[in-house]
């Protein structure tokens, strides 16, 4: 090659920042039309792939040459649940929730990026007969992110070229060489 090298400008996502927090929360939802002759189990469902994430205020900066902010956001986590009747195994009723959680986390975020979460967790329910109410506790990890599209130079010092794939025999009979 000479010792010349090409560069190319590649446009990519990077990530600015990130924190995770665990984070319990408790709720309670209004539940009529159960009579109290049912022994009801409660089946909770966390809808991972739909939590949304807004920020709700403007951001107040911290430290301006960090690009350092305070983010204040409000996070949905759509719930399903389910009343069922345990000695048939009957569902009695269904019910969609969305449960909101204020968050409030330091991050740096230059200008231009967006703030973006993501969560995980599981929750546990119960039925109280006498209030008609389901009380749940909900434990997540939340992921808070800062995100934004930047431009990169990268030195080239050749093209990817593929290379022929050979067959090995009785390679599925033998994964422990992996």
């Amino acid at each position: 090659m000479g010792g010349r090298h090409d560069v190319v400008c590649i446009e990519a996502k990077k990530l600015f920042d990130l924190c995770v927090q665990e984070h319990r929360v408790e709720r309670s939802f209004r539940v009529e039309g159960i009579s109290d002759g049912h022994d009801v189990e409660v089946d909770c469902h966390i809808d991972t792939h739909r939590i949304s994430c807004r920020e709700v205020s403007d951001r107040k900066c911290v430290d301006h040459h960090k690009h350092r902010e305070q983010v204040c956001l409000a996070i949905e986590v759509p719930v399903s649940l389910r009343l069922v009747n345990r000695s048939t195994g009957k569902v009695l009723r269904r019910l969609h929730r969305k449960v909101l959680i204020p968050k409030k986390v330091v991050l740096t975020v230059p200008p231009g990026a967006d703030v973006e979460c993501e969560a995980t967790g599981d929750c546990c329910c119960v039925f109280d007969h006498e209030n008609h109410e389901i009380h749940c506790v909900f434990d997540l990890c939340i992921t808070i992110k800062s995100k934004g599209t930047v431009e990169v130079l990268v030195p080239v010092l050749g093209d990817c070229r593929p290379r022929e794939c050979h067959a090995v025999r009785d390679a599925c009979r033998k994964a422990d060489h992996w």
